[in-house]
């Protein structure tokens, strides 16, 4: 369920587009030392976006870093790092660990197999410094399975409870934010879950996987998308962005629908 909250580069100004990327290859570097190459592997725009949210939210003091390219050897590149970009790594990695499993589940996938089993050493690190977070994502991850091994066709039911699990995500620190950020990843949780459940739903079908959405093939699902968006955006505006609100916007109000306007063209196509 990665890379559906990215940012449309199209529509950043050349200054947002540079902080955009900084702050992208600052959570590449801090999940490179984290975990070295491992980590480089799960780097995610989803959890840039989240890195991006919280330093603008909390204002954080940040560094600038040049930086060696793993994908650009040749290549040094700015990156920012604060404690935002190091929390949205740890979350990146549990996430990219319950992916690979679920990906070795599914498809039985011997690289997915050897990712899951070298991030599961980490786990516990990540558990000791985040342990309501790690306890909800362990706690929903195994309900989704029950619901999947029982072929739910109740898309709500999978839907809220992937909501609930980013929504805890999202609240980093309990405090005077959690309410606002806790409605923006749940609303935004549930948006991810749908539209990577009517992206793949034709795949699922021909490969025989689960997914909610079997019975309701024939629904359009853009007007529950929308409102899970306008639920997003309604909680985010709730909240005192101090900088970088162009971005923000820029992937909430336009970046998201990316993946959805494809498959919609590929879909015309055939």
């Amino acid at each position: 369920m990665f890379g559906t909250v990215r940012a449309n580069r199209k529509a950043l100004s050349p200054e947002e587009r540079k902080r955009y990327d900084t702050t992208y290859c600052g959570l590449c570097r801090m999940l490179s030392l984290k975990a070295g190459a491992l980590g480089r592997s799960c780097l995610s725009y989803d959890m840039t976006f989240l890195s991006v949210l919280l330093s603008s939210l909390y204002n954080l003091d940040e560094q600038q870093e040049n930086c060696g390219c793993a994908a650009r050897p040749l290549l040094s590149r700015p990156c920012l790092m604060n404690e935002a970009l190091s929390y949205s790594a740890d979350m990146n990695m549990m996430l990219s660990y319950y992916q690979a499993l679920d990906d070795w589940n599914d498809d039985r996938k011997k690289k997915a197999q050897r990712k899951s089993e070298a991030l599961a050493a980490y786990l516990p690190g990540i558990s000791a410094r985040w342990p309501r977070q790690c306890r909800a994502a362990e706690e929903k991850i195994k309900e989704l399975g029950e619901m999947e091994r029982a072929n739910e066709l109740n898309p709500d039911l999978p839907i809220n409870c992937f909501g609930e699990l980013l929504g805890t995500i999202f609240v980093w620190h309990e405090d005077e934010y959690s309410a606002p950020l806790g409605a923006a990843g749940a609303a935004l949780g549930r948006f991810i879950y749908l539209l990577d459940a009517c992206n793949d739903l034709r795949q699922d079908i021909k490969k025989q996987r689960y997914n909610p959405l079997i019975a309701e093939m024939d629904r359009d699902p853009a007007q529950l998308l929308t409102m899970m968006m306008a639920e997003c955006t309604a909680a985010f505006d709730r909240l005192p962005i101090s900088r970088d609100s162009g971005i923000l916007r820029n992937v909430l109000y336009s970046g998201v629908w990316q993946s959805y306007r494809k498959k919609k063209t590929e879909r015309a196509g055939n």
